[in-house]
């Protein structure tokens, strides 16, 4: 990033380039980033981040673009941070959704922004809670944060998130199976997309049985846009206003798990490359390269 980072940032006045420069930086991890991620965390930011996880093929994409649609046409402004997987040939974001996001693309108050996972195995990138903090800093009332659509396992979204949604669609293959892992059991409301299609009335069912409160569950058709409306009142009402201690600091502790897993991970391939693996069995192999890690800061 060419410009140095201020002191004292006036957040409100922030030009798209300057953001896109800053949110690099975080992405990144550049040690420029380091003022920045601490002035975002000395306060709370107004506004509410949103999570919106599920299986591929839900309609992920498609429900966010038309949440975007009618948050605009309440004049609110809207951040999306799209998780997509890493490349593996540059560890950078396909920059899917940001392609099926091209409708809200001239809208000066719509900012999508594509990262990735760099191998982060929870759905979420290490930086998207400092993502979501700078743009509601940065005057977007409502983030949108779309995980990559990896299963059940994105359960670390929850720990991002103001609210959290889970979506599902018929004609996915065994919903019952699907439900047995435990982002139902956290998020905070379960949606039935494409609830225009076959099979959409009982799915609804078969979650409303799981669900411990049968009204977290909303059916939705992005592509007409229905039910959007209404989800986006289920939202606003379990906007956590007065959030406990309790709370705050759980969802501290698990942001900071998260990122000291994601700083392991890291460490761990470094030594990997360097590591003789050949030597002993594969489980000696593994002793021996979680001793030769390097804990200290």
């Amino acid at each position: 990033m060419s410009d140095p980072v201020p002191s004292s940032i006036e957040w409100g006045t922030l030009t798209t380039r300057r953001l896109g420069q800053l949110m690099t930086a975080i992405e990144e991890q550049r040690p420029e980033a380091a003022d920045v991620v601490a002035a975002l965390q000395r306060q709370t930011w107004p506004g509410l981040t949103v999570g919106v996880t599920g299986p591929p093929g839900s309609g992920k994409s498609t429900l966010i673009s038309a949440l975007v649609r009618e948050l605009r046409r309440r004049r609110e402004r809207v951040g999306v941070v799209a998780v997509d997987p890493s490349s593996d040939r540059t560890g950078g974001a396909f920059l899917g959704d940001r392609l099926r996001m091209m409708e809200h693309a001239t809208d000066a108050d719509v900012l999508v922004r594509s990262i990735a996972t760099r191998g982060h195995g929870g759905g979420v990138a290490p930086a998207v809670s400092d993502l979501a903090r700078l743009l509601r800093a940065a005057g977007y009332a409502w983030v949108l944060i779309e995980t990559v659509g990896a299963g059940q396992v994105e359960t670390d979204v929850v720990a991002r998130a103001d609210v959290t949604l889970l979506v599902q669609a018929p004609g996915l293959g065994d919903e019952i199976q699907a439900l047995k892992k435990g982002i139902l059991e956290v998020a905070d409301l379960v949606v039935v997309n494409k609830s225009d299609q076959p099979g959409a009335v009982e799915l609804r069912r078969q979650l409303e049985t799981w669900a411990a409160s049968p009204e977290r569950v909303l059916a939705t058709c992005a592509t007409s846009g229905e039910g959007i409306a209404e989800l986006l009142q289920a939202i606003d009402a379990r906007r956590p206003e007065r959030a406990s201690e309790t709370s705050r600091l759980r969802a501290r502790r698990e942001e900071v798990r998260g990122l000291a897993l994601a700083i392991l991970r890291d460490r761990l391939d470094a030594s990997l490359r360097d590591a003789d693996v050949t030597r002993g069995t594969t489980w000696e192999a593994a002793e021996r390269l979680v001793a030769s890690l390097r804990f200290e800061p």
